[in-house]
């Protein structure tokens, strides 16, 4: 059997959609839904006991968290098998098939991911990634990453020269999509509750891939419309929240002083978008200089500041 957790914060529309693809798409392979909601105030809670009244639902008095939400479902998973789903995916016919299929005959795999994408693009990077290292954030806060796509130097955190039409084992998956073995998953204790947003999945990752290798499975497509919920909070402040993130991963898993080589890595970058936003505008962008100059901004604000912040939003 296939536990399917997932967790739910003002999602109500396309966690019906999601709970009804699952329904459609996954007849063939045993399976329960575990929601946990996290005290949505759309309606949530009345709509899935009303439409789904199979799913095993948790409704939480207060916003706990990604993290901590899905521990609390661990203890009711029945399956040998868990699937980490967020509420905005939709899952194709056959994706649970083939996602068994590619785990429980290879004792040697930790777990697996899809081929997840965006309605308009074949796959996004990030569902078969390399962890963070201070050269792979360098490029990525640079735009050296985009700028060259195809470069094995520059954007050697996609894994740059495969285009994501084959299977391959990677580093990290997406969290948004990640079918684990639930004895694994209970060993490690869950999710870090004390990590914050953006590192939760990094962080299980990095765990997992002590165990046993994870695989990304480019057959298997799953739709996922990302992050329906940090979409609604303010652009600088998700920007600080992904440089926190990958702040603590590195004091947690690489040591302070190479996270402080971070924060000076962050802060040259950010001191170097204010001259490369003037080029910019000489080139007749203003659109892009002020997105430069604002990126900047936010960089060189979060280093100043980082010692002696956390920063924080309502939890999703």
């Amino acid at each position: 059997m296939v536990s399917i957790v997932i967790v739910s914060f003002n999602t109500v529309r396309e966690l019906l959609a999601c709970l009804e693809s699952i329904e459609r798409s996954a007849p063939s392979v045993p399976h329960e839904v575990i929601l946990v909601d996290n005290a949505s105030a759309d309606g949530t809670v009345e709509a899935v006991r009303a439409r789904f009244p199979a799913v095993r639902l948790i409704a939480n008095d207060a916003n706990v968290g990604f993290p901590k939400a899905n521990n609390q479902a661990l203890p009711l998973v029945r399956g040998e098998y868990v699937l980490f789903l967020n509420p905005d995916s939709g899952v194709d016919p056959g994706t649970l098939d083939r996602m068994v299929a590619q785990l429980e005959p290879f004792p040697e795999r930790a777990a697996v991911g899809p081929r997840v994408r965006k309605p308009s693009e074949f796959m996004s990077h990030n569902c078969a990634r390399r962890l963070p290292t201070l050269w792979t954030e360098f490029c990525d806060l640079s735009w050296l990453a985009r700028i060259l796509p195809r470069s094995r130097l520059f954007a050697w955190k996609y894994y740059a020269g495969w285009d994501g039409t084959t299977d391959r084992d990677v580093e990290c998956l997406l969290g948004a999509a990640m079918l684990c073995r639930t004895a694994q998953v209970r060993a490690l204790g869950g999710f870090d509750e004390s990590v914050p947003l953006y590192l939760d999945d990094m962080d299980l990752c990095k765990r997992l891939g002590e165990l046993g290798r994870l695989r990304y499975l480019s057959s298997v497509p799953l739709l996922h419309h990302y992050s329906v919920s940090t979409r609604k909070q303010p652009a600088a402040l998700m920007k600080r929240l992904g440089l926190q993130a990958t702040y603590q991963y590195f004091v947690k898993h690489r040591g302070r002083g190479y996270a402080r080589a971070y924060v000076a890595i962050v802060a040259a970058v950010g001191l170097a978008s204010f001259p490369l936003g003037f080029a910019r505008l000489i080139g007749g962008s203003l659109k892009k200089a002020r997105r430069r100059w604002d990126e900047g901004r936010v960089f060189v604000d979060w280093a100043w500041r980082s010692k002696a912040v956390t920063y924080t939003l309502p939890r999703l």
